[in-house]
C-alpha cells in the first residue's frame, strides 16, 4: 500500500507523524516508544486493534482505517489526502452517544398468507413465543398439532419499535378446533389490538428460501423487517 507521508502530515497539522512497513510485528518497538510517551496516538490500522491497546497501557487510542477504505484501491497512489482526512477526523473528539433501551420477551408475531408462515413458526417455535396470523382468506391446513396459535385477520395499521409494536387488525378471528380439510373461521371481529416483541413479515413471500429469510428477518438489521406488527390478542 503506498503511504503518502507528506499529504498526511498536511492533514494532521501540529501532529508528529510516524511511518512504517510493518508497525504490528517487526517494527512494534516504534509503536511502543510513541505509546510511552503518554500523549493520544491515532493508528491507521483497525485490524490489529487488539494489540495495539494492549500494548499501549494508560495511553489513549484511536484507530482509524486507511487501508481497506483508501490504500487497498486501484487509485492508492492519489488516496493520500484521503487518508489524511481519515486520520484527522478520527484525531477529533466525539461527542457522546445516547442510548434507547429496548426490552424483547421474545415474543414473535409471524404475518402471511399461507403454509409459509406457519412453516416459519415451526422453525421458530423452540426458540420464540410464536403466533401465525393468516391473511384473508386464510385457505390453509390446520396443522396435526397445535404447538402455537394460528389466527386470521388482516392489518389496518401499526405502529412501535423492537419490543413494543402495537396494531391494530380487522377480520381477527380463532379457528375453529374442528376445522379438518382448511381452517373453518366461524365469527371475525374488525379493531383487535395486537403486541409483540418481534415480527416476521412473510405477507409477500413467494418462493424464496423461507430458513433465509427467517434468518434475515430475526438476526439481521431492524430495516429487514418491512413493517412493524403485533401479536393479536
Amino acid at each position: 500500500m503506498p503511504l503518502d507521508g507528506a499529504a498526511v502530515q498536511r492533514g494532521c497539522r501540529g501532529a508528529e507523524l510516524l511511518t512504517a512497513r510493518q508497525l504490528c510485528r517487526a517494527e512494534l518497538e516504534k509503536f511502543r516508544a510513541a505509546a510511552a510517551g503518554g500523549e493520544p496516538i491515532v493508528v491507521g490500522c483497525t485490524q490489529e486493534a487488539p494489540l495495539f491497546s494492549e500494548l499501549a497501557g494508560d495511553t489513549a487510542v484511536t484507530y482509524a482505517n486507511i487501508r481497506e477504505t483508501a490504500g487497498w484501491s486501484k487509485h492508492a497512489d492519489a488516496a493520500g489526502p484521503k487518508m489524511a482526512a481519515l486520520l484527522a477526523a478520527a484525531a477529533e473528539p466525539v461527542p457522546e452517544f445516547s442510548f434507547v433501551n429496548l426490552t424483547s420477551d421474545g415474543v414473535i408475531l409471524i404475518y402471511g398468507r399461507d403454509e409459509q408462515a406457519i412453516e416459519a413458526g415451526y422453525l421458530l417455535k423452540d426458540h420464540l413465543d410464536v403466533t401465525v396470523l393468516i391473511k384473508p382468506p386464510a385457505d390453509v391446513s390446520p396443522p396435526r398439532v397445535t404447538d402455537f396459535p394460528v389466527v386470521r385477520g388482516a392489518i389496518r395499521s401499526a405502529k412501535g419499535y423492537l419490543g413494543k409494536f402495537e396494531l391494530t387488525v380487522d377480520g381477527y378471528a380463532q379457528p375453529a378446533p374442528s376445522s379438518r380439510g382448511a381452517f373453518s373461521f366461524p365469527t371475525t371481529r374488525d379493531g383487535a389490538v395486537s403486541r409483540c416483541d418481534l415480527v416476521l413479515d412473510l405477507s409477500a413471500v413467494h418462493r424464496y428460501s423461507l430458513r433465509r429469510t427467517c434468518a434475515t428477518a430475526i438476526c439481521g438489521p431492524i430495516p429487514a423487517i418491512p413493517r412493524p406488527y403485533s401479536r393479536p390478542c
